[in-house]
């Protein structure tokens, strides 16, 4: 067995589904980013999360407000009423019209914003959700039955912010979603954060996103929201289409997306470009603790 002894430093972090984690900071507050705890889409079920078994919420940090990253906001701020919350600023009045939320502790943030409190740093930076061609307006965010716009949808897709943590002993976390396009290269260089947590999809250009890991250089990536998408092949196969024909060719096996395969790529393709990051593939709901740690060499 190995012989770590943990300094006290580092983090300890689960992931719930889909972008949504808790981070527990080495002073014991704890960080929510885009909870979507009922993990229900489209009837589809994505390994939910009870409300229950979260026991302090100090942070509620959201990259968008779409229902899979924000649909827990009034539930989660009903029972943790002193979290503060934070929120892109044009979302900030679509969020309080679909839900009950106390604007008092509210954050409306904008790309460029370095908000510090005594024990946490949030730098904010500009994304861009994963678009179609026709935009998202066009494409699926007006109610066919009100003829109304859906506005969870509709700024879900227009806002997007990344964001880098710096928690109270200095353990860096880059968030990140959105398309990888080439400005992102630019906009992360050199942050070299301890984590990177990385919206991974089929429909990513596998270059592209090891370029961009290997501007932002972290230590550790680790995927999400690809699970949503695992479920949702299972179910419907017929989505698998929209795919690029080589991740067709190479990843689609009797019939099925093999996500394991597809990982193991991806994280050969970073490794190529950056040597020394590693991807790490958490299981849901399950601790898992990062941090400086010493060993005696046998």
């Amino acid at each position: 067995g190995m012989s770590e002894k943990f300094l006290k430093n580092g983090i300890t972090m689960r992931w719930y589904n889909t972008a949504g984690f808790e981070i527990v900071m080495a002073n014991g507050k704890h960080i929510l980013l885009d909870p979507f705890l009922s993990g229900k889409i489209n009837g589809l079920s994505c390994y939910p999360f009870d409300l229950d078994q979260v026991d302090q919420c100090d942070y509620l940090i959201l990259s968008h407000i779409h229902m899979d990253h924000a649909q827990d906001v009034e539930r989660i701020q009903k029972k943790f009423p002193g979290l503060r919350l934070f929120v892109g600023d044009l979302s900030a009045d679509p969020l309080c019209q679909w839900q009950d939320v106390d604007c008092s502790r509210m954050y409306r943030v904008r790309p460029g914003e370095d908000i510090r409190f005594s024990d946490l740093r949030i730098q904010v930076f500009a994304g861009r959700h994963t678009e179609p061609k026709r935009g998202a307006f066009r494409n699926k965010s007006v109610d066919p039955e009100t003829g109304k716009l859906k506005l969870d949808d509709w700024f879900g897709s227009l806002e997007l912010q990344n964001y880098l943590l710096t928690t109270c002993d200095g353990t860096k976390i880059l968030v990140w979603a959105g398309m990888t396009s080439e400005d992102q290269i630019y906009r992360f260089a050199g942050l070299q954060p301890d984590i990177a947590l990385m919206h991974v999809s089929p429909k990513q250009d596998f270059e592209e996103f090891a370029d961009l890991v290997k501007a932002i250089n972290p230590k550790i990536i680790i995927p999400h929201h690809y699970d949503c998408t695992e479920v949702l092949f299972k179910a419907v196969p017929d989505a698998m289409k929209d795919m690029s024909e080589e991740n067709k060719k190479n990843f689609i096996v009797d019939g099925m997306f093999d996500f394991n395969r597809y990982m193991a790529a991806l994280e050969e393709a970073c490794q190529k470009k950056n040597p020394t990051t590693a991807l790490l593939k958490p299981e849901h709901h399950q601790w898992y603790r990062f941090g400086f740690c010493w060993e005696k060499m046998q």
